[in-house]
């Protein structure tokens, strides 16, 4: 098999409510992409919530996570 791979972390986990499993997926991409492997967060579902300005801003820890999955110098991708 040849071409490049990706390591994908899912999570459909509402992060207003929950925000462990997207905040667990944000740090193995970030882990795997200072690995030097190609990383991406696939957000579905709810935590699609995370990526809209006024998801999960209503409380500290969702501002924190929102931040850290939308920083522009990430060196993984998050995709919708």
């Amino acid at each position: 098999m040849t071409g490049r791979r990706r390591l994908i972390f899912f999570t459909t986990a509402d992060p207003r409510t929950d925000p462990g499993p997207a905040g667990q997926a944000y740090h193995f991409a970030a882990v795997a992409a200072r690995s030097g492997l190609e990383a991406e967060v696939r957000l579905a579902g709810d935590a699609v919530r995370l990526a809209r300005p006024d998801g999960v801003a209503d409380t500290p820890a969702g501002r924190a996570l929102r931040e850290r999955a939308l920083e522009p110098s990430a060196a993984y991708l998050v995709s919708l």
